[in-house]
């Protein structure tokens, strides 16, 4: 029996559970839904906003509840620790800053920030740790190292890259694209110089 993780919309999901999804309250709305089955068992993790709290809610196939944890909160910038704040407040450089959210990093057992950003040419999120250090940034091919370009240009040859991040790692800024390739989705971060650092498939 195959096991399947995948990615679904609202309306694919069983009423027993849109019932259930429904009755969290009013304001509630679904970022991403997941299905999973394993073993022949279906369970659906669902990314939702409800007021100013992301969480992740684990449904059964009779929309019974079976796991929820906060993922992070909305908070105003005012309230973000000086250091953080002023690094988003440069990345922005006078750009809109949508939102930002606060979650708990459990590796490093701190509030860590995450900002959207709207500028002239794109929407981007960045995550910031307490102490203003960037840990992520998503950015765009234009943006890559020279290296990191060739390598997973390269590597992306007869798929696509659906994804591209700049990740703080050691003091080193790494590069993790997800490439799609057929029915073959992975994961391959590289360092500046194009040498692969990270390779997963899923």
């Amino acid at each position: 029996m195959v096991d399947i993780e995948r990615i679904i919309a609202v309306e694919q999901l069983p009423s027993s559970v849109g019932t259930a999804l429904m009755r969290l309250g009013k304001g509630v709305r679904v970022q991403q839904v997941e299905e999973n089955i394993d073993g022949g068992v279906a369970t659906y993790e669902i990314d939702l906003l409800l007021a100013d709290t992301y969480y992740e809610v684990e449904f059964d196939a009779a929309g019974n509840v079976i796991g929820s944890e906060i993922e992070a909160w909305i908070v105003p910038l005012a309230s973000v620790t000086g250091p953080a704040r002023r690094a988003i407040e440069h990345e922005a450089a006078g750009a809109a800053i949508l939102e930002v959210r606060m979650e708990i990093e459990e590796d490093l057992g701190e509030a860590v920030y995450e900002a959207d950003i709207r500028n002239t040419t794109r929407t981007y999120a960045l995550r910031i740790d307490a102490h203003g250090t960037l840990i992520e940034r998503d950015i765009t091919m234009d943006m890559l190292p020279g290296g990191a370009y060739r390598a997973l240009v390269h590597a992306a040859q007869g798929g696509s890259i659906v994804e591209l991040d700049e990740e703080l790692h050691d003091g080193k800024l790494s590069y993790e694209a997800n490439i799609v390739i057929g029915d073959v989705e992975f994961e391959l971060s590289v360092d500046g110089d194009g040498n692969v650092v990270e390779l997963n498939y899923p």
